[in-house]
């Protein structure tokens, strides 16, 4: 696509028909002058250019392309190969293609051309005409209207304003150390989709970096995710990739949007509002290329409705939180749509993530660190980002979306030591979390002790009832008996509404009430734990001895942070060394160490990386191996369960001592 006014025109044409060629271009010289146009076909390749990269690269960037056709044209696969291509550009960056008919032939039997824009008008071939300069000027002025309309389809922009809403990346613009505004741009990853079937079954893995070519092959896309999975950010993306293919999408922010009226004509004032444009709205060939993407979809009122009314555009994209919630009357409407959902990010595209944020830098000379210093920082923020998210004991306890990924790098980075003494770093982060969703959420500073008292209560009541979610009557019955206790000045709705809008703590699918994500859980009732020990013992005892179960296993660790109690350290501890009772003390003196002096030679080949080896090809391969891991649900098998618990264990044994000093 032409970077400026100028139109760029590409002239496919068998060279038996050389002449022709010369011909037209004479009469294109008005649009010349007036730089409007500039055409190219290969006899302006110059002598040592690759000749057909050279007409690949001009077809690819040409704003209109011409196929003069005739029985030569049709009889050369090189033609045909270029016809091919040109309609494949038609169709996904809305490349006009004008058939210009040089003689008699079987082109109307050619399924790929379309009459209706054949020039001369109706097809007549240029052969037939006695008078050929007036042949000619009908083709001049033919192709003359597209070039206008064209013109004023390029020269369209964003407006400044809407532009740096586009670019904006919310609370995360201001998070880097070395960058004053972190843009879009800067941290945007692809992730990968699940794309569902016509059954609504899922079907395949695809990255989303083929949605733009799916809206453009689809006229219908509905993409959901769940809270914080970037579904904001990929709409963005998606606006600023089908911009860059010449379609012009429309963001509809539905949380802001007041639907009442037509919502066609609404879509249609927020084209005026988001472009530049000197181009009239009914224009045909501008609406249809508009493709309003529907974000905050799920949150709007009479949803049906509001959809037959965009039958006007041809594609549109709806965004959503959950696909099985919409609850339309008419399914068809549902199996009217291509399907996908945004998947956590797999471990390549986390360190890919972790690296482009690294790399960032107001300094016009980008990173100054060394090869090596940059590899240990992304490797160090790599390891941190696994514990963080809970994928060193299971598939994981936080969900891996960019936004969680890079807020925990911030947070780190912002506060190199605990604010709160109580807790660990790791510990803050999640806590940071909670209340970052509350503040969100328009929770009050003095509401937010409410709020996380009652989750801690009820934490323990799902432990305590050995449930992972409880129906509306049991929360019923939990609630009184919590008001005879605590006193709770929120209104009940009001206290389930705002937990549940903030994904901490609300109903599922199924009706039912349950934590959103297992790292709140695991939050709240090990501080419970913590701060009841002594009426909780048994509890604790019973969680400490059954450490081969994920679930108890991370509660432990979020004891951890939450406990100065040196009873519940001890058992901890304890509990650790009884898990190898049965091995004896390693002493590491010359007979126990005699293995690695024989093998040393072997064991560094085998572990060190060779001097010619990719640094990136051994991390792909690494995060594929991870990946693997990560996928399968199952529970690791016990030896594997004791050497991970160990390694944590043995970590938090020395934060405990240190702990126990100053107590």
């Amino acid at each position: 696509m032409s970077s400026t006014s100028e139109i760029k025109l590409f002239i496919s044409y068998s060279h038996t028909d050389e002449n022709e060629v010369k011909e037209f271009i004479k009469f294109l010289s008005p649009l010349k002058e007036n730089n409007l146009i500039q055409e190219w076909y290969d006899r302006k390749i110059i002598a040592g250019d690759d000749f057909q990269d050279t007409i690949d690269n001009n077809l690819e960037n040409a704003d209109i392309i011409c196929l003069f056709i005739s029985a030569n044209f049709l009889d050369s696969a090189a033609c045909r190969k270029e016809r091919d291509k040109s309609f494949e550009l038609n169709k996904n960056n809305n490349i006009p293609v004008i058939p210009i008919i040089l003689s008699d032939c079987g082109w109307l039997d050619d399924k790929k051309l379309n009459p209706k824009l054949a020039l001369p008008i109706d097809g007549k071939p240029i052969s037939n005409f006695q008078n050929k300069p007036k042949c000619w000027m009908e083709v001049y002025e033919g192709l003359k209207s597209v070039v206008l309309i064209e013109n004023k389809l390029l020269k369209i922009s964003i407006k400044e304003d809407f532009n740096k809403f586009i670019v904006d990346t919310d609370l995360l613009e201001k998070a880097h150390s070395q960058k004053e505004k972190v843009a879009l741009e800067d941290i945007f990853i692809y992730p990968d989709l699940f794309q569902y079937d016509d059954l609504h079954d899922t079907d395949q893995r695809i990255s989303s970096e083929k949605l733009v070519d799916e809206c453009i092959s689809n006229s219908k896309i509905m993409l959901s995710g769940e809270d914080q999975s970037g579904k904001t950010f990929l709409a963005k993306k998606l606006f600023l990739d089908l911009k860059e293919k010449k379609w012009f999408p429309i963001f509809v922010s539905l949380k802001y949007f007041e639907y009442q009226g037509n919502a066609e004509k609404k879509i249609l004032k927020l084209f005026t509002e988001q472009y530049e444009s000197d181009i009239e709205l009914s224009n045909p060939i501008l609406l249809k290329r508009l493709i309003p993407i529907l974000d905050d979809f799920h949150l709007l009122r009479n949803k049906e409705k509001f959809l037959r009314e965009l039958k006007n555009f041809k594609h549109f994209v709806v965004i959503v939180d959950n696909i099985y919630t919409l609850n339309f009357k008419d399914e068809n409407l549902i199996k009217s749509f291509k399907l996908y959902k945004i998947l956590e990010l797999r471990p390549f595209l986390r360190y890919e993530l972790i690296k482009k944020w690294v790399n960032l830098s107001d300094k016009t000379s980008g990173n100054d660190q060394s090869v090596n210093g940059f590899y240990k920082t992304v490797d160090e923020k790599t390891e941190l980002i696994d514990h963080t998210l809970g994928r060193i004991l299971s598939s994981g306890i936080m969900q891996a979306y960019p936004f969680v990924i890079l807020s925990v790098i911030s947070y780190y980075e912002t506060f190199e030591k605990p604010l709160d003494q109580d807790i660990t770093s790791q510990g803050y982060c999640y806590q940071a979390f909670i209340y970052l969703y509350l503040r969100k959420q328009g929770v009050k500073n003095d509401e937010i002790d409410t709020y996380v008292n009652f989750l801690t209560q009820v934490s323990f009541y799902f432990l305590d009832s050995k449930k992972h979610s409880i129906s509306d009557d049991e929360l019923n019955t939990f609630l009184y008996k919590y008001k005879t206790k605590f006193n709770l000045p929120v209104d009940d709705e009001l206290l389930l509404s705002n937990l549940c809008q903030t994904k901490l703590f609300g109903l599922d699918n199924f009706g039912n009430y349950h934590f959103f994500q297992p790292y709140i859980y695991f939050y709240f009732v090990s501080k419970y734990l913590a701060e009841n020990y002594e009426n909780c013992k048994n509890e604790v005892a019973h969680i400490v001895n059954n450490l081969h179960k994920n679930e108890n296993a991370y509660i432990v660790i979020f004891i951890a942070h939450h406990s100065r109690n040196n009873l519940i350290l001890d058992e901890i501890i304890l509990n650790a060394l009884v898990l190898f009772d049965n091995y004896q003390a390693a002493t590491l003196d010359k007979t126990e160490l005699k293995f690695f002096d024989d093998e040393a030679d072997s064991l560094i080949k085998e572990l060190l990386p060779t001097v010619t080896e990719n640094p990136e090809i051994a991390r792909r391969e690494k995060f594929e191996l991870q990946e693997i891991v990560e996928s399968n649900n199952e529970e690791p098998q016990a030896d594997e369960e004791i050497q991970n618990l160990d390694d944590e264990l043995s970590v938090l044994a020395e934060r405990f001592k240190e702990k126990c000093k100053n107590c």
